[in-house]
């Protein structure tokens, strides 16, 4: 596997969609084709477009985008976020999500059978954790199957969730009769079809679980109707799963949808405890994940070297000497269809508290030290620098965008420039501080979570129209995630940064948004004027009414 996975474009192939520039091909599915693609802010994307048959089809194009809109709900918790859709001159719909680069679960099994104990146990609790994110937001996903789960150095992700129902009308069938989903991975009711609930995705991950565990599929091989008979009338061979896999695999796969656990419950049974007041259990997956996630060794491999690709922050001299050894590297292929395999650029913060899981003890809370490695060596041990890869998932989105607080209720691309910190304005650093932590903004556990993305950036005469009076401005960006199931009603946040000196500023005016819906993200910059020899050293925000005051040292 080639660092990307991606294959030659073909002649045919366009080599733009919409604002974004195709650079390869990931892959090709019933829906349509899956290309790795740069964004105007340089970022790599992949971006699906599908088949103009589908196309074609009246309504299919609204219900398509609705579909994907309701997909950038989603937190970015063991997912591939979700960051824009548009539809291609020739009227093809398309989506854009971020870019993991990995290997499939489905392709990892055929050439190297069932995974070890260490690795199921992460794969299964990822692929529950991306299933808890989704459910929150109110969809089910409908085609979770080996295939569409990504195995990275950050941990297993989960794609292309949420479309599969704008082929749908009211069943689970196609316009042409077609079941939606993918043989040997339907839930029953998907069989029979009638309702589709979360439920179906807890039957389908069972049944990922049991393949990945076993290394073979727990209904066995055979054509479309052998498989779906074998759902409706035969128990699946779940093999020999270590526990307490084997508990769960069995009560995620009964034929009763209302028997199933729902996703958080299989999350919150395989960290081994009940979660603290602060963290729901999607954060406390991707903890666990950050210390324990142990990507086979293939994996490492063929993605390691990719670190040096896919870094943010580069010139556009080193952006585009990249761009041609890619080129360089996949021009030798004979343009053989990939698996997709989609990664988010890894984005430096302090590493957030971690649970830690023995075998038979409950989780205990850790801070492990921040990872020093010059990310312009190639990646060779993968625990150097697995709480660094992992930080992006754990704190949802860090993409900021280019007003003085623009805010958004579902994850976008990065529009802003990253400052090469060797030139022009500085970026303030601590030895010790709270960049990347988590904050719980009120008691319960589903309040949202409040994080500062990273770290000052201060030294700039103006930004995005505002102008310096004192000196320099200075940017805190930040991101603020609602982990629960209802919406959250927002006001105007009270803010202040501390300097050095002591001295408390307020921030440029700005605006929230009224709300943050169900596994939604609202990302900002709060940006201050300093004299020029102030350096930021604490934000003191209340960012809703009712909100508990949090502090967070710079």
């Amino acid at each position: 596997m080639d660092p990307t996975g991606a294959a030659p474009l073909r002649p045919t192939d366009r080599r733009e969609i919409g604002p974004y520039r195709l650079l390869g091909r990931l892959g090709e599915g019933g829906m349509g084709t899956v290309f790795l693609a740069r964004a105007p802010t340089e970022r790599l994307v992949a971006v699906k477009v599908v088949k103009a048959e589908y196309a074609n089809q009246q309504g299919f194009a609204a219900r398509f985008h609705a579909e994907v809109e309701n997909a950038r709900r989603v937190a970015s918790f063991c997912t591939a976020e979700v960051l824009d859709n548009g539809n291609s001159d020739d009227g093809r719909p398309y989506m854009v999500t971020e870019f993991i680069a990995g290997t499939p679960l489905s392709e990892q099994i055929a050439q190297y059978g069932q995974l070890d104990p260490g690795t199921l146990h992460g794969v299964a609790l990822g692929v529950a954790a991306a299933l808890a994110a989704i459910h929150n937001a109110g969809l089910v996903h409908r085609d979770l199957k080996p295939a569409n789960v990504i195995l990275s150095l950050s941990g297993p992700r989960v794609i292309d969730f949420g479309i599969a129902r704008a082929l749908d009308r009211d069943s689970g069938f196609t316009l042409s009769g077609e079941l939606l989903g993918s043989p040997g991975w339907w839930a029953p009711e998907q069989v029979r079809g009638i309702e589709i609930t979360p439920a179906a995705d807890i039957f389908s991950w069972g049944c990922l679980v049991a393949y990945a565990g076993n290394g073979r599929h727990p209904f066995g091989r055979g054509d479309v109707i052998t498989l779906a008979s074998r759902v409706l009338n035969d128990q699946p061979d779940l093999g020999a799963l270590p526990a307490p896999l084997n508990d769960l695999v069995r009560q995620a796969t009964q034929m009763d949808p209302g028997a199933r656990p729902s996703a958080q419950e299989l999350v919150l049974a395989l960290v081994g405890g009940v979660p603290r007041p602060v963290d729901p259990p999607t954060v406390i997956a991707t903890d666990v994940l950050n210390q324990s996630w142990q990507p086979p060794e293939n994996v490492v491999k063929d993605t390691g070297a990719f670190r040096r690709f896919s870094r943010r922050g580069r010139k556009k001299a080193e952006q585009e000497a990249l761009e041609r050894e890619f080129q360089e590297a996949v021009g030798a292929q004979q343009g053989e269809d990939s698996s997709p395999g989609q990664v988010a650029a890894f984005q430096e913060l302090t590493p957030p508290p971690v649970v830690v899981r023995d075998a038979g003890n409950a989780p205990t809370y850790v801070r492990p030290e921040p990872d020093h490695t010059n990310p312009a060596e190639p990646v060779s041990k993968p625990r150097s620098t697995r709480w660094l890869i992992a930080a992006a998932a754990a704190v949802a989105a860090l993409s900021v965008t280019g007003a003085v607080l623009i805010s958004t209720l579902r994850p976008v691309a990065s529009t802003s420039t990253q400052t090469d910190p060797t030139a022009g304005p500085t970026q303030v650093t601590q030895q010790v501080n709270d960049v990347g932590r988590r904050f719980a903004l009120g008691p319960a556990i589903d309040d949202p979570l409040l994080l500062v993305t990273e770290a000052p950036q201060c030294g700039l005469a103006d930004y995005q129209g505002t102008r310096s009076a004192q000196g320099q401005l200075c940017l805190v960006r930040w991101t603020m995630i609602n982990p629960g199931g209802t919406i959250k009603e927002l006001g105007d946040p009270v803010v202040t940064l501390t300097d050095n000196q002591g001295a408390a500023h307020d921030p440029a005016p700005a605006d929230l948004p009224a709300s943050i819906v169900p596994g939604g993200r609202v990302d900002g910059v709060f940006v201050f004027d300093l004299a020029p020899m102030r350096v930021p050293v604490k934000l003191s925000a209340t960012m809703f009414p009712g909100g508990k005051q949090v502090e967070v040292i710079l």
